[in-house]
């Protein structure tokens, strides 16, 4: 059964309003009780987690419900009202978990980033989860950043419900947009892989199978490592090799090694927890 859409909104109070906020949250959290489809919210004070934001998560038992809650005259107005005891932008996460019926897809996007630009190429990455989050199927949005010795590329891993849904993020003006940001940031090119529906790895018999979740955690495991050794490789053996070819040979050898070498090991090595 899918989770229910959510989403997450982060905002940072104003010293000293801290009351007034809490009479306004309780005032927008009632006014989303109200509209069909809504299945509760909570409220997360600053802690440890996260000492500066006071972080509101709302549940709905559709997206067309979530949507009408937050495209809602009421939700706009109120939102108005508060912008008086809020510092900063406000921060939302949407979070759809992946119809049943459609297999998740996740992209591998590497690049090496100037030593100077660290800081600006990871603040970038919290805004393109942002706009990521706007779009239709979006799953989530990870970043490895490079370590020293290691990995020199900082390394984004994203995933959208289905094919179609990835693919117009990245058609997507958005998207370009945030290309020619990154630009200024990074130094030689960008390296995509998209890697399909993972149903294949992962045999079913009698059962249901993995949930969705667990299998985008497997391959996540097995991914990475491929994409690092792939990255290092190319610029060793392919240092001149024209962009689309050197793609095509990385794509071609890492769901060689995905499919026949590490997803079944992955696989039996994590068999139990993904039965679970």
């Amino acid at each position: 059964m899918a989770a229910a859409p959510t989403v997450i909104v982060s905002r940072r109070v104003r010293p000293g309003a801290e009351k007034e906020f809490e009479r306004w949250n309780a005032r927008i959290r009632a006014a989303a009780e109200r509209f069909p489809g809504n299945l509760g919210s909570e409220t997360q004070p600053p802690n440890e987690a996260h000492p500066d934001d006071w972080v509101i998560v709302y549940r709905f038992g559709s997206i067309e419900d979530l949507e009408r809650w937050l495209r809602s005259p009421e939700r706009a107005e109120l939102l108005a009202e508060g912008e008086t005891w809020i510092d900063g932008p406000v921060r939302e996460q949407r979070i759809v978990q992946p119809d049943p019926g459609t297999e998740p897809v996740t992209a591998v996007l590497s690049q090496r980033v100037r030593p100077e630009a660290e800081a600006d190429f990871e603040r970038l990455h919290a805004d393109v989860a942002q706009t990521m989050s706007q779009f239709a199927g979006f799953l989530r949005s990870d970043l490895a950043p490079s370590v020293t010795g290691l990995q020199d590329d900082h390394v984004i891993v994203f995933s959208f419900d289905s094919k179609a849904n990835l693919d117009r993020w990245l058609a997507s003006d958005e998207r370009q947009d945030i290309l020619r940001r990154m630009e200024t940031m990074i130094e030689g090119e960008r390296t995509l892989n998209v890697v399909g529906g993972f149903g294949g790895w992962f045999a079913v018999g009698d059962g249901p199978g993995p949930r969705r979740w667990k299998q985008a955690i497997a391959v996540l495991i097995a991914l990475f490592p491929v994409t690092l050794t792939l990255g290092v490789l190319q610029r060793w053996l392919l240092p001149g090799a024209p962009w689309v070819a050197a793609l095509f040979a990385a794509n071609v050898l890492g769901i060689a090694a995905l499919t026949w070498v590490l997803m079944p090991f992955v696989t039996r090595q994590l068999d139990t927890w993904l039965r679970r």
